[in-house]
Formats: structure tokens, C-alpha cells, sequence
């Protein structure tokens, strides 16, 4: 399908049946969004959650519980819920921690009140916040998905921390692959202005899933013509390891860096008019 003359288009990588709501804020600034599918979150059996939780807290007291993801709040709760009985009082004295302001709304929403958000909403936001209070002998606990590298944690245990992972969800290829094969053909066609990744895993994931359609070098070449943006620094970084140089938002959040995104596109626009 041809570009509509005039039509500013953006592809954005969410997990499998995530969107709309990113669709919905794109189109008030008066641009196309194309949504990528390039990974998707399935949850751990709830006994293992529990299991894991079980052990972590029967070995003594948690001191920081930490959620990476509205995700992991929602699959987290769920099981608690589920468990009532046999965990009653397990958030009792624990200090929560959310990466950002969607996932401390998502805590919110489970009745969370007492949330603790850093400067960052990253990685590093979390262990920079946690280093200037005194975690030396204390447990912290990490929710986060299978894709999730060892850096944060690493951070914490430098710091004198006892780090523990729980592992919520999987994060894997998506078994339908029709939105990445359609946003390839619609990228040689030159129809998008910017390409946002809002994972790293949607990037390393996109990249492989394309190798069944294009060369990565053709692909990377592709990736050039249009602003390509990034969530974060782990995005970010995982894009300069495939090829490409990417823009990174101030502040972590998908509707900063669609807007950053969108602004310079359209100053880009403008200077070549």
C-alpha cells in the first residue's frame, strides 16, 4: 500500500496485543501510526511465581520489592490474589519500587499506594536512587521478564545489596509474525518518517525475525532513512550493537519519545521544503 501524500507515518514496537492506547496518542499529533509486534509476553505459571516468592521470603525479611514493567505488577498481583491464603501479610514491610509512572499506575490500580518512582524511569534510575540510601545487608527483590539483563542487578550487589530475581513472564518471538513481515515491505517502500523501539528485546527480536525476508545489511540500510528512537539506554544500546546510531529520549517514556521523534521529523520536513 502506497504512502498517502502528505501522510507522516511512525512504526512502534509493542509487545503482542499491546497498541491501541500508543495508536490513540499518535494520531493526536496528527501523524500514522503502524504498530510492530516484535515480542510477546507470556507469563509464568503462577505456581512457579509462587514457589519463587514462597522461597524468597521464607529465607527472612525483603526489604525493596522491585516492578520493571506494568506487566509484571498485573501477572505479580494476579498471583498473590490467587494465593491469598498462604501469603497473607507478604507485602506487609516491604518498600515497593516502580521503573516509571505507568507501572507505579499499575500498582496503583492493585491497590499500592506507597510507591517509590526514581529520577530515571530506567535500569540505572533504579540502582542511582537505591545507592544514595543505605542498602548494604538489604534484600532486594527484582520482577522482571526473562529478557532482562544482569546489569541492575550487578549494580545493587556492588553496592553491599542481597539481590534476588523473580522471573514473571517470558519474553519471546512472537508466534505470528505478520505485522514485522508487513512493516519490512512497507519500510523498503520508504513509507515510515521514524521508527521507534521500545525494547530492547523488540529490536534483537525484529532483527531476527527479518532475516527469513531480508540481508541485515540491506535491512540496516533500510533503518537509515528514517529517525529511528529508542525507549532507553538499554534500547539504545542494543541498536548500536545491530548497526544503528539512535535518538534517545530525556525522559524515559513512550510519549516523549514519539514527540521527540515527531518534532524532528517534521523540522527535518520543513528544512527540506
Amino acid at each position: 500500500m502506497s504512502r498517502v501524500s502528505g501522510e507522516k507515518s511512525i512504526a512502534i514496537t509493542r509487545p503482542v496485543g499491546h497498541g491501541e492506547e500508543t495508536s490513540r496518542f499518535v494520531r493526536k499529533l496528527g501523524w500514522t501510526p503502524f504498530i510492530v509486534h516484535a515480542v510477546e509476553l507470556r507469563p509464568l505459571e503462577q505456581s512457579s511465581i509462587l514457589k519463587e516468592f514462597s522461597r524468597i521470603v521464607g529465607e527472612g525479611p525483603v526489604d525493596w520489592l522491585v516492578f520493571m514493567s506494568p506487566t509484571g505488577v498485573d501477572v505479580f498481583f494476579d498471583m498473590l490474589k490467587s494465593h491469598s491464603g498462604v501469603l497473607p501479610s507478604a507485602l506487609g514491610q516491604i518498600r515497593i519500587m516502580a521503573v516509571g509512572p505507568k507501572t507505579s499506575g499499575a500498582l496503583r490500580r492493585q491497590g499500592v499506594q506507597d510507591v517509590v518512582v526514581p529520577e530515571k524511569y530506567s535500569s540505572s534510575g533504579i540502582a542511582d536512587h537505591l545507592s544514595r540510601l543505605e542498602t548494604k545487608g538489604q534484600r532486594v527483590v527484582l520482577v522482571r521478564s526473562s529478557a532482562a539483563d544482569d546489569r541492575l542487578s550487578g549494580s545493587l550487589a556492588s553496592n553491599g545489596a542481597a539481590v534476588e530475581t523473580i522471573t514473571i513472564y517470558q519474553s519471546l518471538i512472537p508466534t505470528n509474525s505478520e505485522s514485522v513481515f508487513d512493516f519490512l515491505a512497507r519500510l523498503e517502500k520508504g513509507q515510515f518518517q521514524a521508527v521507534l523501539f521500545t525494547s530492547a528485546a523488540s529490536a534483537s527480536n525484529l532483527f531476527s525475525m527479518a532475516e527469513y525476508e531480508i540481508p541485515k545489511s540491506l535491512l540496516v540500510k533500510l533503518m537509515r532513512l528514517p529517525l529511528v528512537g529508542a525507549i532507553g539506554p538499554a534500547t539504545a544500546e542494543k541498536l548500536q550493537e545491530l548497526g544503528i546510531v539512535p535518538n534517545v529520549p530525556g525522559r524515559y517514556l513512550i510519549e516523549d519519545a514519539i514527540g521527540q521523534l515527531v518534532k524532528k521529523a517534521e523540522e527535518q520536513w520543513i528544512g527540506k521544503n
